[in-house]
C-alpha cells in the first residue's frame, strides 16, 4: 500500500472513531429504547434513604482560643536580626571556648580564598621587583613582628576591661584601634624601607599591600586556639 493511501486510511478511521464518540455522548432518534413492560431499575436505596440530620453544636459550647502569634525573631534595638546573624552569634549557655570551636572552622574557611590570594599577589611583585631573599625575609620579619604586637596589645586590652562591654566606651575604643593603626603603619615603613627606590615606585602600581598580607597571611586562628 503505498504512502498516500494508507494517509487516507487513518484520516476515515479517525473519523469513523470521532462519529461513534458523537453518538455515544448524545444519543440519535434510531436508539433503541427500554421496553414499556420490561423491568425498571430500583431506586437507589442510599438516594432515596433521607440524609441525616448533622447534631447541632451545643449553644452553650466555647469558641475555640484564638492561635498564639508565632515566636519572635531575636531583635536589636527593635530591630529584628537575620536568622543568619542570629546563628552566628553567641548561643544561649554557650561558653567563649564552645563559641570558638564552632566559629573557627568557618572563619578559616572563609578567608583561605584571601590567603590564596595575597600569596598570588606577592608573588607577583616579587617577579615584578625582583625581589631577593634578604628583602622576602625582611618582608616576613615585619609581618610577623607587627602581628604578634597586634595580639599583644588586643589580649592586653581584653585583660585590662578596656573592651569590656559594662565599661565600654567609643573614644576608648577609638584610642585601641589608633594604636593598632600605627603598628601596622610602623610594620609598612619597615618593609619599604628594605625596597630600593625602582622597587617602590613598581609596588606603587601594584595591587600587592602590606596591610592586606597582613591581615590575610597571617594565622591568627594559632592564638585563638591557645585561648
Amino acid at each position: 500500500m503505498t504512502p498516500t493511501r494508507w494517509r487516507t486510511l487513518c484520516f476515515a478511521l479517525a473519523a469513523a472513531l470521532l462519529v461513534q464518540q458523537w453518538r455515544a455522548c448524545t444519543g440519535s432518534p434510531g436508539d433503541p429504547r427500554p421496553a414499556a413492560d420490561g423491568p425498571r431499575p430500583a431506586p437507589n436505596a442510599r438516594a432515596a434513604r433521607p440524609a441525616a440530620a448533622e447534631p447541632a453544636e451545643p449553644p452553650d459550647r466555647e469558641p475555640p482560643p484564638p492561635a498564639e502569634p508565632a515566636d519572635p525573631g531575636a531583635t536589636l534595638y527593635g530591630v529584628e536580626l537575620p536568622p543568619w546573624l542570629v546563628w552566628i552569634a553567641p548561643h544561649p549557655g554557650e561558653d567563649l571556648r564552645a563559641y570558638r570551636d564552632r566559629m573557627l572552622p568557618l572563619a578559616v574557611a572563609a578567608i583561605a580564598p584571601q590567603r590564596a590570594r595575597v600569596a598570588r599577589s606577592l608573588d607577583s611583585f616579587a617577579a615584578l621587583a625582583r625581589l631577593d631573599p634578604r628583602q622576602r625575609a625582611e618582608l616576613d620579619a615585619a609581618t610577623r613582628d607587627t602581628a604578634a604586637a597586634l595580639q599583644e596589645r588586643v589580649l592586653a586590652a581584653v585583660l585590662n576591661g578596656e573592651l569590656a562591654p559594662a565599661a565600654f566606651k567609643p573614644m576608648a575604643g577609638a584610642g585601641i584601634a589608633r594604636e593598632l593603626l600605627d603598628l601596622v603603619e610602623r610594620g609598612n615603613r619597615r618593609f619599604l624601607e628594605a625596597l630600593r627606590d625602582d622597587q617602590r615606585a613598581a609596588l606603587a602600581g601594584h595591587p600587592f599591600d602590606f596591610g592586606d598580607y597582613l591581615v590575610f597571611s597571617t594565622r591568627w586562628e594559632d592564638a585563638l586556639r591557645l585561648l
